[in-house]
């Protein structure tokens, strides 16, 4: 991602800071709690063991920012990890010199137990917040304090976490992508998608007990990127049935970001269905896709737990990978130390797998200076064995020399432009074949008449020290 020099407006500002609303945080490398945990228990730790961590967090609506400290519970981490503002937009810089090395106030400064970022000259308009780790590890977060542009600290409310169930009448294969579950990740590369079913599809949430909703938070269509969305279907209209006789009807828009859609009637009871009477068809296919949901019960937003259902599907992958013996792939980052075959020597690469089911995956393609590019999103599991394992990867491609390692949080759809570099990015599916080979590297095949990369095989091996 390119650094950009903060030059904004100073936005209007109240007396002290006020509720800032955080409905979607997601880590892409998950452990004990939800990163939520944060605000509500000033305490929250990665995989342990995960090195580039990325911690996402996406506010309800903007709010202006001229203020980061990070609590690093009493210890010291190393501070050269990045903070991206609203994505791509724009990362704290002070010097507007765009050449050479990236100053070095885009990293906070360690004083005492927290974590300072320094060098704004303005507030800035935050929607969302990416805080990348880099190679820290082992590392716990306390709090983080967001200071408005008088200084004052932000209360930062998030939902309340549900017992519950959510159930759907068609899912799109693979499942471990497209299940309900993924209504309520905080992931736009998840969330529900139906199996060629445009209309008449349906959710079933069960409650662990009574519940009274007055309004959703929905995020309509396939909000991995612009293109997704508006390549699959997306409801308009929504049918709500439940206990007691309950029926009502609700009119979607059809946006990218987050809109909140209000009951005609308030709800009260253990299970709600919610029906697709019909849609915004997609321009490409017939699936519906929904992409993250909220409850409202007219005090608190809430939604259902789905840590349980994380820990779940980040236990399978790590199995399919240990019988592979590609485990210590996950959660890590690897570089490509040359061709295996017929390639350029001087072409590079950098690949991160993910326990989560995500991954990243750049480098330049071609002789000299040849294509740059990088490519983010899912992959399924076609094979694990003793032979190697068999990957589809699917998601966005970009062919930029930007970094654009947001791995595990989707684009920015609040903003329509989707645009992480000077191009708009492509939908990627390619398949990977991956082997273990000598000195703890791994071996990487794009297969032949791949669509997007091009690289045949490559080594890679391990960033930075060994472990």
């Amino acid at each position: 991602m390119k650094a950009f020099a903060i030059a904004l407006a100073l936005a209007a500002v109240a007396a002290n800071a006020r509720d800032a609303f955080l409905s979607m945080a997601y880590t892409n490398a998950l452990g004990e709690e939800l990163p939520f945990s944060i605000f509500s228990k000033h305490s929250w730790a990665p995989d342990p063991k995960a090195r580039f961590v990325k911690l996402h967090l996406y506010f309800d609506q903007p709010i202006p920012v001229q203020g980061i400290s990070i609590n690093t519970c009493g210890a010291k981490m190393d501070p050269h990890m990045s903070i991206f503002f609203n994505f791509d937009q724009l990362r704290l810089q002070v010097d507007s010199n765009l050449s050479g090395e990236v100053p070095e106030a885009i990293y906070p400064k360690q004083h005492g137990d927290t974590l300072t970022v320094g060098g704004f000259t303005d507030s800035i308009d935050v929607r969302s917040l990416t805080f990348n780790f880099e190679s820290n590890s082992g590392f716990r977060i306390c709090g983080i304090d967001l200071k408005d542009p008088r200084g004052a600290s932000y209360t930062v409310k998030v939902p309340v976490l549900a017992g519950g169930s959510v159930e759907a009448s068609s899912v799109l294969e693979p499942r471990s992508a497209y299940d309900p579950v993924f209504l309520f990740d905080s992931r736009f590369e998840y969330g529900w998608a139906t199996d060629k079913q445009s209309r008449g599809a349906r959710l079933t949430f069960a409650f662990d007990r009574q519940r009274r909703i007055e309004k959703l938070r929905i995020w309509n269509g396939y909000q991995r990127s612009a293109e997704h969305c508006w390549s699959n279907s997306r409801p308009r209209r929504v049918r709500f049935t439940g206990d007691g006789g309950y029926s009502e009807v609700a009119v979607l828009k059809d946006i990218l970001g987050s809109q909140v859609v209000e009951l005609p009637k308030p709800f009260e009871g253990k299970r709600l269905e919610m029906e697709v009477v019909d849609a915004y068809l997609g321009k490409s296919y017939q699936d519906l896709v929904l992409s993250e949901i909220r409850f409202f019960d007219g005090k608190d937003w809430f939604m259902l737990d789905p840590t349980a259902n994380l820990k779940e599907a980040i236990a399978r992958n790590r199995l399919d990978f240990a019988a592979a013996k590609a485990g210590p792939l996950l959660n890590d980052s690897y570089l490509a130390e040359g061709e295996v075959n017929d390639a350029s020597e001087d072409v590079k690469a950098t690949l991160r797998m993910r326990a989560d089911g995500s991954f990243y995956l750049s480098g330049v393609q071609g002789e000299d200076d040849g294509i740059r590019y990088f490519a983010l999103g899912n992959y399924e599991i076609k094979r694990a064995d003793a032979g190697g394992l068999k990957l589809r990867l699917f998601g966005l491609y970009y062919e930029s020399d930007e970094y654009g390692d947001c791995n595990g949080c989707g684009r920015d759809c609040n903003r329509n432009d989707d645009a992480a570099s000077g191009d708009r990015p492509r939908i990627l599916q390619e398949f990977i074949s991956v082997k273990p080979a000598r000195g703890g590297k791994f071996e990487v095949a794009i297969d032949k008449g791949g669509k997007r990369i091009h690289f045949g095989k490559l080594l890679f091996a391990r960033e930075g020290k060994a472990r």
